[in-house]
């Protein structure tokens, strides 16, 4: 497999400080970015001022993240994967991490495209869907993950993959080309090329082709670099292999899949304030992203340097690199909170002005923002068990974030406090993670700290 010998030093000898953020520099703007397309989608739509059309965009939000989960699967576990065998200067298995890991993401986009395609109506119904949001929905969803389901997830695949082997730069650059291609396409397809009336289903067209394209710029970029290198021979021990991409991201697709879960379930209880609400809690979610997409971006950029150094025995490295990551998402999600609180009613404005939608929304992030400083420590806590290759923790972590404690204390507090004060059940259950957390990690740590005294 080429390598060059710049690549190598970024891993292996570069100043921990400047690896870092070369790391976790362009997958943070690229993460924003992406919010930002996210955000122009429900801003375009705003537009329009129909709550119904809103609404349908926030809906189709669960299963259209299920693409970023099935991508987190095998691109995470991959990505990590192949960074451990270049630490231990495997070329040859970091081939074929990556052939699997590309192979596996194929397969598994077909077959949520084909299960949404037969099933996608009844599915919208049972998350919320009502009859002034069905025929929005139903449109987004075939055009987003039915059309453009496969070229989503293999594209943000290779977006982690070639990240692992040393080229953040190209990572970004190509989720970076998807996000701006949409922002500039939303309004072409929605007020342009379709008619009045079909905002919804142009956005997503727009989503679509910009994720083909970005899948277009990947494959250039994965021959330019011979990022996959030579063919590997046919070796025993494919089936390890692809566990091991499996373990390392099922975390990661847990935690947007369970999140998924648990939004349907949010969903469902929130329609029963009607529309304005669910529509409130749509565009709070995208505001609330900004700071999910920051730390999204500094944990997937730290995982393969955390990887590489662990297998390549530099412990020490790797500690101070999760230590920097640390304070900057600290940082970042403090700020977000306080902005947040103080400017909630502003935030939600900017996307509708409907002021039965602008009150649930403000209301909403004023709950959900309180919990960012807490998640962001957990995500770290997470990305450090993958690049050790911990299974375990991960797993228990991500089920603890969302899907599992959650969705229990939804219906608790639907009966204890009323529907419009559930979202109190996000605080809970992120700060039980967040404590399982730091016990599993210092109990680790613990246990090892003898062969980590040596290793530094």
């Amino acid at each position: 497999m080429s390598r060059t010998a710049d690549e190598e030093e970024l891993f292996a000898k570069e100043p921990i400080g400047r690896a870092v953020l070369s790391m976790i520099f362009p997958t943070i703007i690229s993460q924003v970015i992406i919010v930002i397309y996210n955000l122009a989608d429900t801003l375009y739509v705003g537009i329009t001022e129909n709550a119904n059309a809103v609404a349908a965009i926030s809906l189709c939000l669960p299963v259209y993240s299920l693409l970023s989960a099935l991508s987190n699967l095998f691109g995470i576990g991959g990505a990590a994967a192949a960074a451990r065998a270049l630490g231990k200067k495997d070329k040859q298995r970091a081939g074929r991490v990556l052939r699997l890991s590309l192979i596996g993401a194929f397969v598994i986009a077909v077959c949520y495209s084909i299960f949404m395609a037969v099933c996608r109506k009844p599915l919208l119904l049972l998350i919320g869907g009502d009859a002034g949001t069905i025929d929005y929905a139903e449109n987004y969803v075939f055009w987003t993950i039915i059309v453009g389901g496969i070229s989503t997830v293999v594209s943000l695949v290779c977006g982690h993959l070639i990240r692992s082997m040393g080229y953040p730069r190209q990572a970004s650059i190509g989720m970076i080309l998807g996000a701006l291609l949409n922002i500039g396409l939303d309004p072409l397809f929605m007020f342009v090329l379709l008619s009045p009336g079909n905002e919804v289903t142009g956005a997503a067209i727009a989503t679509a082709l910009s994720n083909s394209i970005a899948l277009a710029y990947y494959v250039i970029s994965f021959r330019i670099n011979k990022v996959l290198g030579d063919r590997p021979k046919p070796v025993s021990g494919v089936g390890k292999i692809l566990v091991e991409i499996v373990r390392g991201g099922l975390p990661s697709f847990c935690m947007i899949a369970l999140a998924m879960l648990s939004n349907c379930f949010l969903n469902s209880m929130i329609s029963s304030l009607g529309s304005e609400a669910v529509a409130g809690l749509g565009i709070v979610r995208k505001i609330d992203q900004l700071a999910y997409a920051v730390n999204q971006g500094i944990t997937q950029g730290i995982l393969p340097l955390a990887a590489y150094c662990y297998a390549s025995g530099r412990k020490r490295r790797m500690w101070s690199a999760v230590g920097i990551c640390t304070a900057v998402s600290e940082a970042v999600s403090v700020t977000s909170m306080i902005v947040s609180l103080l400017f909630a009613r502003q935030l939600v404005s900017v996307f509708i002005r409907e002021h039965v939608t602008v009150g649930f929304g403000s209301e909403f992030l004023r709950v959900l923002c309180i919990a960012i400083p807490i998640y962001s420590l957990t995500f770290l806590i997470i990305a450090v068990f993958q690049a050790m290759g911990c299974g375990e923790q991960p797993f228990i972590l991500s089920i603890l974030h969302k899907g599992s404690l959650d969705i229990l204390l939804l219906f608790l507090l639907k009966n204890l406090v009323g529907t419009e004060n559930i979202l109190w059940a996000t605080l809970i259950s992120e700060t039980v993670a967040l404590v399982t957390g730091i016990w599993m990690l210092v109990r680790f740590l613990k246990k090892s700290s003898s062969k980590l005294t040596s290793s530094i």
